[in-house]
């Protein structure tokens, strides 16, 4: 064989290879959602606030985080075995939620939808307040059908504006 035909069937291979990977990549959909809480009631005779948030996602990303409530700390610890997790954390008593609308499309997650996706979300606040004389926590805890995903559209920003 010639040099300049080994070049070619050398570029013939790349080329088929390279559109494999292409239509592997087109057939894998990549959906965004937007992520809220429920609305959670909270004891309000007693002041009941919240002041942690933790969300755990398998198989999913997070790409964003959308809402920081003012001295709020914010920790995404990165995916191991396909598992990820995000904690807010209120920076002291005065800065925790009295609404958990607060918390509105806090975070966009990112999803590789295919046939056999093994994504899951769920969440949990830790709300507290002085009650019968002593301090008092409980933790409520939400699945993937409670939580409020929403699509996001190709390009579609956030909403940041103040509600």
């Amino acid at each position: 064989m010639s040099r300049y035909t080994v070049i070619l069937i050398f570029v013939l291979f790349i080329a088929s290879h390279g559109m494999r990977a292409q239509n592997a990549a087109a057939k894998t959909n990549i959906v965004h959602y937007s992520v809220s809480l429920p609305h959670a009631s909270l004891k309000t005779d007693c002041g009941e606030r919240i002041d942690s948030i933790n969300v755990v996602m398998h198989c999913g990303r997070f790409a964003a985080i959308n809402r920081i409530p003012d001295d709020w700390s914010v920790e995404v610890v990165s995916p191991v075995s396909e598992k990820t997790e995000l904690t807010m954390t209120a920076g002291h008593g005065s800065t925790a939620l009295w609404h958990s609308e607060d918390l509105d499309r806090f975070a966009t997650v990112l999803v590789f939808e295919e046939p056999q996706s093994c994504f899951d979300i769920s969440a949990s606040i830790k709300a507290s307040c002085y009650e019968g004389g002593g301090f008092r926590e409980r933790t409520v805890r939400f699945s993937r059908n409670q939580l409020v995903l929403k699509r996001k559209l190709p390009g579609q920003q956030p909403s940041t504006a103040p509600r």
